[in-house]
């Protein structure tokens, strides 16, 4: 494995010092009784350091509605001190057209209106996916379950802000080692919104709650396999063995919840290799 970007170490390590931002969109978002639906986009903000994420909703993907997300961000999480763009061309069908509608963002007025910040860019180079390797695994996972759970659902921009914003809690609340067991679970939350009378409180809350569970289960689906070592073995891979601490995923593992585990007995197969083991 070739050492980490140099961008990732620097000093200061202070969290979204030096961040990433990526793209995912577009949904939809209901407008007053619904008859009315407008696109919106996640902009996905990533601590290189931490690997933390900030995720905001843009109401377009025209530079002023990046700049004013961005400056939440910036409001909630402190100024960057450098900042990394995604500028690849490798992309596919929708992707290739949310792509097209990034490229079009004035890149010099970005750079001008942050220049008072003090802010460094970054656009990454096109065709060189390995240059934004900290969003191939965990938040190419995220924002694949995010769009699954949120395509197509009868839902407002202010739903919609609240499912973003659970999924950066949960995304953030995975433990970086298993000293990290204690990581606090995604915070309550409640929807407020005003519409006609037969608006139930309850029944939007629930919905709610519903996305985010979807999120939660399919994001362990999407990101805990990219966990595993490749199946076709090209050199000798140790073996687990008694002590090793492993997460302990179950299809009932509360929301929020990275239970750990050690190791108390393995038990190697006819090959000699463990796939098998107790804790």
């Amino acid at each position: 494995m070739a050492p980490l970007p140099s961008i990732r170490v620097k000093i200061p390590f202070r969290a979204f010092a030096r961040t990433s931002v990526d793209f995912a969109g577009p949904f939809l978002a209901k407008q007053g009784r619904g008859r009315i639906k407008l696109k919106r986009y996640l902009c996905f903000f990533t601590c290189l350091s931490s690997r933390a994420v900030h995720l905001e909703m843009a109401y377009g993907l025209d530079t002023d509605s990046f700049l004013n997300a961005l400056n939440r961000m910036i409001n909630r999480r402190g100024v960057p001190v450098e900042m990394i763009s995604d500028n690849g061309t490798n992309f596919k069908g929708a992707e290739k057209k949310l792509r097209e509608l990034v490229d079009r963002m004035d890149k010099d007025k970005m750079t001008r209106s942050t220049a008072n910040q003090m802010i460094k860019w970054h656009f990454n180079p096109p065709l060189s996916p390995h240059f934004g390797g900290v969003h191939e695994t965990m938040i190419k996972g995220a924002k694949k379950a995010i769009k699954t759970v949120v395509y197509k659902a009868d839902i407002t921009d202010e739903e919609l802000t609240t499912v973003f914003t659970s999924a950066e809690a949960l995304l953030n609340s995975r433990p970086l080692t298993y000293q990290s067991a204690d990581s606090q679970a995604g915070g309550q939350f409640a929807v407020d919104t005003v519409d006609d009378g037969s608006f139930s409180p309850r029944k939007r809350w629930r919905r709610v709650q519903e996305l985010v569970r979807h999120f939660w289960h399919r994001w362990l689906k999407e990101w805990l396999p990219l966990l595993n070592q490749r199946r076709k073995w090209r050199l000798p891979q140790r073996d687990l063995k008694v002590g090793d601490v492993v997460i302990v995923y179950s299809s009932d593992t509360p929301r929020g919840s990275w239970p750990l585990g050690r190791i108390v007995e393995v038990l190697p197969g006819v090959d000699g290799h463990v796939r098998v083991v107790r804790g």
